[in-house]
Parts: C-alpha cells; structure tokens; sequence
C-alpha cells in the first residue's frame, strides 16, 4: 500500500529535508521517517517531491512511503505528530496507487518567499522574512520579472554544489505583491535548481534598492555562471508553498497564511 503526506515544517533547526546517510540526524526526513517507522512498525523511507535546504520552510511538501500496516487516517495523523517535534507536522494523508511518485508525478512546484521592509514590525513577521532596510521599488523588480520566465538555461543562478545534471528549466509563473510592509515573491516552476530561489531573490533586491537596472537579469542570465549573479538572500523567507499533481491524485491545500 502507498501513501502520500503532506507535511509542514519550520527549516530553521534542520540541514534540510534530506538525510545524508544513516547517521545523520539533524534532518527533517530523519524526524519523518522515525515517526512513520514507530506507527508503521517497521522501517519507512520515504520520497518527497523536492528537497528543501538548510532553513528553509515548508507549508506543503509531499512525500510517499510504502507499507503494510492498515490504520485509519487519523491513527497515522495522531500517531506519527505525537512523535514529531513541535515544528514539523503532519497534515494529511492521500490514498494513492502503487505507481504515484512524490517527485516524478509532481508537475510543478510553488515556492513563496517573503520580504520585509519594514525592521520595526513584530519579531514574529521578522523571523519568516528577509528584513531589507533599504528603500525597496517593488515596481522596479516587477519590471524584471520578464526576463525569469520560460524554458531557458538558469545556470547563473544555481549555487556550486548543484547536482543537476541540466540548469535548463521551465519558470511557468511569477509574481510580486506587495501588502503594507510585506513584499510576496511568487514562483511556479517545473523543478528548481540549487539555491535557484534564494539567488533570485538576492538579484531583484538589488535591482528594487537602485543597485542593478531590471534589464541587468537578462545579462546575468547570458553568462551562465553564478558569479554574475547577487548575493543569495537568506532561507528564513522561503517557503515551499505546494505541489501540483496530475488531477486522479486529488492532492489538494489549503490556502493558509503563515504570516501576521
């Protein structure tokens, strides 16, 4: 039998999704995989539709796993949670057939990252957000957005250690709305690259603070070299929002903010 989770998580603590080997324990695959394994009683592994990196979030991320145990949803819900730290939940389950794939069935995957202009709001927004002091023209990285859309070569904005075989991606979608002091960056893509997110976000605050011009994008992205590109903006603002699935899975969100 084949199941699929989804599952929340605050990145701060943990070397991201992944374990590395089995003695590593700091990360939230290790934490999953331990609660699931106690409630299955016997060893899961699970897969997920995208690895996350050290400290970043998570509001949806889909995993399966393999069992023969049978309990109903909420025994799995309630079991595997009462074995989970605080900042990782489980949030609930979808039935699937023994063909689904959390990562190759998934036909994209949304990521939502936060901008804070404003350092004097609560410690609480400050702590999801990355705090920008600089005066910020949302219109001016709105501008920029062009250049990041389509199928095209995102080399220049994967970090060393990617281990991609291709940076050719497909960016489907991105937005820019601002709120009072909370900048909303919006991304839909077919897969990402390492740090991909995080470097953008990194290039279109510069362009927003007056640092680069919005058409400098389309220059960084000729070069296809990481060096060109701004520095990479920090994971506490970054969130795995969710993941689309073909339509027969029914794996469905729902649309929760994380942010006061």
């Amino acid at each position: 039998m084949r199941l699929a989770l989804s599952i929340e998580y605050i990145g701060k603590k943990y070397y991201g999704w992944q374990k590395q080997n089995s003695k590593s324990t700091n990360t939230v695959q290790h934490y999953v995989d331990s609660a699931l394994s106690k409630i299955a009683n016997h060893k899961i592994n699970s897969i997920c539709s995208g690895r996350t990196d050290t400290g970043v979030n998570a509001l949806n991320q889909i995993i399966h796993f393999d069992t023969f145990s049978r309990r109903s949803d909420k025994n799995w819900i309630d079991g595997v949670n009462s074995n989970l730290p605080d900042d990782i939940r489980l949030k609930k389950i979808y039935h699937v057939d023994d063909n689904f794939h959390a990562r190759f069935h998934a036909k994209s995957r949304t990521y939502k990252y936060f901008i804070n202009t404003d350092s004097n709001s609560t410690i609480f927004n400050n702590a999801y957000t990355y705090v920008v002091n600089d005066k910020i023209s949302i219109s001016k990285m709105k501008s920029s957005l062009k250049y990041i859309h389509g199928i095209q070569d995102y080399s220049s904005f994967r970090s060393s250690g990617c281990q991609a075989n291709t940076a050719i991606r497909n960016i489907i979608s991105t937005s820019l709305i601002k709120n009072k002091n909370i900048i909303t960056f919006t991304i839909t893509a077919n897969a990402f690259l390492y740090h991909m997110v995080r470097n953008i976000i990194g290039t279109l605050v510069d362009i927003g603070i007056g640092k680069i011009p919005p058409s400098q994008i389309k220059i960084i992205l000729k070069h296809k070299d990481r060096k060109y590109c701004s520095k990479m903006a920090p994971p506490n603002g970054l969130f795995l929002w969710n993941v689309s699935y073909p339509r027969k899975y029914r794996i469905k969100y729902n649309s929760e903010s994380v942010l006061l």
